[in-house]
């Protein structure tokens, strides 16, 4: 009797803080019981980085970071810091938080897997740093990353080749930006106050060495990454720390002639502008993004010292044809437009299916929207999705572009609502998720197996149905909550007889795919057993902790 009731019982949620008091939420489910784990990806002061797979997923692989509570111990905020900025980053090339979990022992954050690898191993066995042209199509994306951070108000403070991961082994696959445990957010507060001197000691900026710093201290650093990979050496260096941090503040720039000689005047320029002492002069990351390095068009087949120009126009890392706005035969229009937000909770669903789902099933998006974030923002403004769907020959007014950014754009998550019910005005446009949501192809994506493997992720006490705890569980899983009032409204849109549980028929009828939960038995052994003790790749190397 004891056991059954111990397999029903809710998890207890758990809450952290952030140093400005701001409550993290976390979730005490089992997270074994959740998640198959792999070979360790890295070992850290903390804790270790493990390879995962969910049991109800097996096409999509996460990394989860274990953290032991008796290393961190209180330094909580800290990891409440890091929960809480990657709760709010969206961009293609910033890592992806999915959630976190606690026991007695550890805590849990599990995020997108990059296979690909850190920075310095992408360069090719052939090569002793990359060239420039490589260097360019990774620095431009990582810049556009942390453009995207500082609008957002944060600093990250340890830019450095390590935190820099690739999704794939493939060379241009995408990077992104990872390890925000030295992040905050950098208000008026903290402006005239003096800082820790934090970060790897080799990219620290002059500033920051003496406490006193703002998100340039980032632009520094990207500075002196971006010096590394192209020569194979840092900018500054000595025998120990001391020396090393008089060095950054007070040695000049040196491009050696037998390292550079065959490199284009653009980068030493754009390099001087990154690595000037002066944090005032030093440009913005929105700035650099302009410079006329990232202009250059690099021939494979010049290897001469000056890098000319094409005679022809000059091509842009964002020139776009008009045929990349098209997948399986569907305009830019035609997604968003057929895009419908529906209840509450289905948003929130196909929040989790973006991300569960992989790489290639979302590369065409992915790639989608970077061509169409002209400004590398991050988000997708009014401007630039109207300059995309006039570019496909799309035939839509100035109010029909509207509200696509109104119905796509609106979000109903607590935090966004205040903002925008204050007296700051909040512009309004897409995010990256919220972009992939309404672009893509439910009725391809959306299939029986899909469905019940979503419904089994709130209904993780296999009772067959979904109660208003269980939404709450889940929503904690992702480091969030929700009032009382909220689950109520988010339960009622979809609970026609009003008995405060929602069954599978009914969470058919929300994701509006009517007709695939007939298909569904639950009595059926082989579907259910596919859904929640799906076969393990073994070549994972999987590893079930006890």
């Amino acid at each position: 009797m004891g056991c059954c009731i111990n397999s029903n019982k809710l998890n207890k949620i758990q809450t952290i803080k952030t140093n400005n008091g701001v409550i993290i939420f976390t979730s005490t489910a089992d997270i074994h019981k959740i998640y198959n784990f792999g070979k360790m990806m890295g070992l850290g002061v903390f804790g270790k980085v493990l390879v995962a797979k969910m049991k109800t997923n097996n096409e999509k692989l996460f990394a989860i970071k274990m953290i032991e509570k008796s290393r961190v111990s209180g330094k909580e905020t800290q990891l409440a810091n890091e929960i809480y900025v990657l709760q709010r980053l969206d961009h293609p090339n910033i890592i992806k938080f999915n959630e976190v979990y606690q026991n007695n022992l550890y805590f849990y954050i599990c995020m997108e897997y990059c296979e690909g690898g850190e920075l310095l191993e992408r360069i090719p066995k052939h090569q002793s740093a990359f060239t420039e042209k490589q260097a360019q199509q990774i620095a431009y994306k990582v810049l556009s990353a942390i453009a995207y951070i500082h609008e957002q108000g944060i600093v990250h403070r340890d830019i450095k080749p390590e935190n820099i991961l690739f999704t794939k082994k493939d060379l241009n696959s995408e990077p992104k930006i990872i390890d925000f445990g030295m992040a905050i957010k950098l208000d008026e507060s903290l402006q005239t106050k003096t800082l820790n001197c934090v970060g790897t000691p080799l990219y620290v900026a002059p500033e920051v060495i003496d406490g006193y710093y703002s998100d340039k201290c980032d632009i520094w650093s990207f500075g002196v990454m971006l010096f590394y990979i192209l020569c194979g050496y840092p900018p500054f260096y000595a025998s120990n720390k001391k020396e090393l941090f008089q060095h950054i503040q007070n040695q000049d720039l040196i491009f050696d002639r037998r390292h550079w000689n065959h490199m284009s005047r653009e980068i030493k320029t754009f390099l001087r502008k990154l690595l000037c002492k002066n944090p005032m002069i030093r440009p913005t990351a929105k700035d650099c993004l302009k410079d006329p390095w990232f202009s250059l068009n690099f021939e494979e087949v010049n290897k001469k010292k000056d890098l000319r120009r094409s005679k022809t126009k000059v091509l842009t890392l964002k020139q776009i044809a008009p045929t990349d706005y098209f997948e399986d035969g569907r305009s830019i229009y035609e997604m968003l437009k057929n895009y419908r937000t529906g209840a509450r909770l289905k948003k929130e669903v196909m929040k989790i299916l973006i991300n569960q789902m992989n790489e290639k099933e979302l590369e065409h998006l992915k790639r989608l929207f970077q061509k169409i974030d002209e400004d590398n923002s991050g988000t997708i403004t009014y401007h630039e999705l109207e300059k995309a769907l006039q570019s496909e020959g799309s035939q839509v007014s100035h109010d029909e572009v509207k509200k696509l950014m109104i119905t796509i754009g609106m979000d109903n998550d607590d935090e966004t609502l205040e903002c925008s019910s204050g007296k700051s005005f909040k512009p309004l446009v897409i995010k990256y998720s919220d972009f992939l949501t309404a672009c893509i192809d439910e009725r391809r994506v959306l299939t029986k197996e899909k469905l019940l493997s979503l419904f089994k992720y709130f209904d993780h006490q296999n009772l067959n149905y979904i109660t208003k705890e269980n939404i709450q569980e889940v929503f904690a899983r992702h480091g969030r909550s929700l009032t009382d009032e909220k689950l109520n409204q988010m339960i009622y849109e979809i609970d026609p007889n009003h008995d405060q549980k929602i069954s599978f028929d009914e969470f058919c009828q929300m994701m509006s795919v009517e007709g695939v939960c007939q298909v569904i038995d639950f009595k059926d052994s082989n579907l259910e057993q596919q859904i929640i003790s799906p076969k393990i790749d073994t070549k994972l190397e999987l590893i079930q902790f006890e």
